[in-house]
């Protein structure tokens, strides 16, 4: 996590900042709640270090490489998303995601947070599409026996 994710809050002259205390009850730091993120989402830029590259198709191999607290990329939906900087600003703790780094959550994320929307959260960390072997195309189960499904497509008439 890199100077520009963190809140506004803890950042001092010289580069040091003060260690934010945990909110009472649950797993985010002082400085990390939703309003921080908003407020660090609307004000930073490139916060998914794109570094201006377009999106792109992303394998599901590729995601599995990003997989640390460092470096954590996830799918959702079918889309790629790095929420490397997303992750100390999460409701539930930073450890209730860490199983999901490197992996398609969608399964997860539709059973806790459905009503969640999505591109308005972490839209801004899209780095690109799943990129689906054809052969593979239909539900298939992850490790703790949640059906997965297919990623969703967009038809549009001709």
């Amino acid at each position: 996590m890199n100077d520009s994710t963190l809140p506004l809050s803890t950042k001092l002259p010289g580069g040091k900042g003060k260690q934010p205390s945990r909110v009472k009850g649950s797993g985010v730091r002082r400085g990390f709640g939703l309003h921080d993120w908003m407020r660090l989402k609307s004000t930073a830029k490139d916060l998914a270090q794109r570094q201006g590259r377009p999106l792109r198709p992303i394998t599901i191999e590729e995601v599995n490489e990003h997989s640390s607290v460092h470096n954590g990329w996830i799918v959702l939906h079918g889309k790629v998303y790095n929420i490397t900087p997303y992750l100390h600003y999460h409701p539930g703790g930073l450890d209730i995601l860490k199983p999901s780094l490197g992996k398609d959550c969608t399964v997860l994320f539709e059973k806790y947070h459905r009503w969640v929307n999505v591109e308005g959260l972490i839209g801004s960390l899209l780095l690109g599409t799943l990129e689906v072997d054809k052969g593979s195309i239909g539900h298939k189960e992850d490790d703790d026996g949640f059906q997965i499904p297919a990623p969703r497509t967009t038809h549009r008439a001709a």
